[in-house]
Parts: C-alpha cells; sequence; structure tokens
C-alpha cells in the first residue's frame, strides 16, 4: 500500500464491457469505461478526510483507502461512498495518545454505465454492528463504513461481504459512549449480453496470523476477471483495520494494525513499514487476518 500522488490509472474494458455496457457509443468515449482514482492529504498529526471523485458520467463502484505512517494508534474512521456515488471520503483519526505524523490514501474505482448504481445506507447508534443488504436483483461490488465514535474508545475489526454478494457486514469494537456506525453497499443491476456468461463471486485470502504487526492479507491471485471492493476481518486484542487497497486488474490488500502497548516504530508506506511483535506477556492468542473482495469474471 506504497503511497503516490494524485493518481489516475486506465483500466481496459475488453471484460467489463460485458457487464458495464457505456452510456454512450464507443466513438462519443474519449475516456476508458473504467478507471481507478487516488488522492492522498498532506503528512501531519491532525485528522484527515480525502475525497477522491470520478470522471464526469461515471459512478463510484469501490471505495479503497489506507493510513500511511501509523504505528497503530491512527484508526480507519470512514470508507464512504457519497449518496450521488459520484465521489467518496476516506477518513482518519489519531488516537489521543498518538504524536506520530500520518496521511491518508483515498481510492476509487470508476466506470460508465446505462444504469447507475444505488447506495443503501443503514446506520445504528448503539449497536457494535450493521449490515446493509442491495435489493434484488441487484448485487454488491462495493462497500463501506462510516463510525462517528471515539477512537479511544473504538476501533473498526470487520467489514466483510457476504457469500452470495447481496450484503455487507460491518463490526467495531469497544466500550463506552457510542455514536453513528454505518455500513454502505453499492448496488448494481447486471447485464449479461448473449453469449457471454458473467461470474461473479465473493473472493478470499490464506488467513494471516502469528504474533507480527502490522499484517498485510492479500485475495488469492486470479487467472481472469476484475477485483471490486475489498473487504477484511482481524481478531486480537486491539487489533483494527487501517488499510483497503483496491487492484482492479490484482488481487486487492487488506491490512490490520494493533493499539500496541509497546512504543512501536517509525511507520513507513507500505509494503515497507517495519513490523513490530506484539508484548509476549500478554494473553495467549493468535491473532488472524483475513481479506475478502468482490470479483468479476466473464466467459464468451
Amino acid at each position: 500500500m506504497k503511497a503516490a500522488p494524485t493518481t489516475r490509472v486506465f483500466v481496459a474494458v475488453a471484460v467489463l464491457g460485458a457487464v458495464l455496457a457505456p452510456a454512450a457509443p464507443a466513438a462519443a468515449v474519449p475516456d476508458p469505461l473504467v478507471t481507478l482514482e487516488q488522492q492522498i492529504s498532506p503528512t501531519d498529526t491532525a485528522a484527515k478526510s480525502v475525497v477522491v471523485s470520478c470522471p464526469d458520467d461515471s459512478w463510484v463502484f469501490a471505495v479503497g483507502g489506507w493510513v500511511n505512517g501509523s504505528t497503530g494508534r491512527v484508526l480507519l474512521t470512514r470508507l464512504e461512498p457519497a449518496a450521488d456515488l459520484r465521489s467518496a471520503t476516506v477518513s482518519a483519526r489519531p488516537r489521543s495518545d498518538s504524536a506520530v505524523a500520518f496521511s491518508v490514501v483515498a481510492q476509487v474505482i470508476c466506470a460508465r454505465t446505462l444504469v447507475a448504481p444505488t447506495r443503501v445506507a443503514n446506520t445504528t447508534m448503539q449497536g457494535s454492528s450493521i449490515e446493509a443488504a442491495c435489493p434484488e436483483p441487484t448485487v454488491m461490488l462495493g462497500f463501506g463504513f462510516a463510525m462517528d465514535r471515539r477512537v479511544d474508545n473504538w476501533r473498526l475489526d470487520e467489514m466483510v461481504p457476504d457469500g452470495y454478494l447481496s450484503q455487507v457486514s460491518v463490526h467495531t469494537s469497544g466500550s463506552g459512549s457510542s455514536g453513528a456506525l454505518t455500513a454502505y453497499a453499492i448496488c448494481h443491476t447486471v447485464v449479461e449480453p448473449p453469449g457471454a456468461l458473467i461470474n461473479l463471486y465473493r473472493a478470499s485470502g490464506i488467513p494471516v496470523s502469528g504474533q507480527t504487526w502490522p499484517k498485510l492479507a492479500t485475495l488469492l491471485p486470479m487467472t481472469l476477471g476484475w477485483a471490486f471492493g475489498v473487504g477484511a476481518t482481524v481478531s486480537g486484542t486491539d487489533s483494527h483495520l487501517d488499510g483497503f487497497q483496491l487492484r482492479p486488474f490484482g488481487e486487492g490488500v487488506a491490512r490490520a494494525d494493533r493499539i500496541s502497548t509497546l512504543p512501536g516504530l517509525p511507520g513507513l508506506p507500505l509494503p515497507h513499514r517495519s513490523a513490530r511483535t506484539a508484548n509476549l506477556m500478554g494473553p495467549a492468542e493468535d491473532p488472524s487476518l483475513t481479506t475478502y473482495g468482490a470479483r468479476l469474471a466473464t466467459f464468451h
């Protein structure tokens, strides 16, 4: 999850064209059908929100983002697609005991379609978990969350699509005064053209376990298809999810860290951040991180 300046990655449309139909004839569309857009914040110790937008006439289909430079005490609080799905906001906030400078990267996968996707949001004020579900016959290609709670008390440890790509589950751990916790689903109507077979499925990666933090977990490689939204679940004392990297042509990566009782080491942009080992005097456990993602493949 190495950070980069403001970036726009052009994505070919040979596969997605069968599912995400262009909104105009090809000759009238000067830009690629699908792009990966990215923005990065300045580096300092303040809380941050980064907005990344899609090109004109395209919509957000997946949201990603991560924290650079944290030693576990800066927490993601928002991967939020806008209501009109033209942009998204990624936010992170340091705990009160953090003095490290950090930056935030925001990503979106954007696409032009004949039928615009829709956003479904569901909020709880008191609960530790919440789900957002796509109405039939739509499917969920992207998802997100917003946690309006004190990061000294609450942390995100799960954002996982179900096996049918119909809903996302968001879970936080913590105690004390709560606030709004929202799950977002980005829902799309799939159009299967004659002579093509569309395969939409939830992919997963091999769990990464052990006492070393931060952890990186990658989706299993694919030989054909596209990756959209990336989610994950992490277990372990004081662990939290702080990175979701979108890779439309790749596997997608999630990262988790721990609010360590150790001093920690200076943070570096992923994947070159120095690892820390959990306190060996702590409780016996086997922390684990597993990545999940929404994938699409087309066969002719």
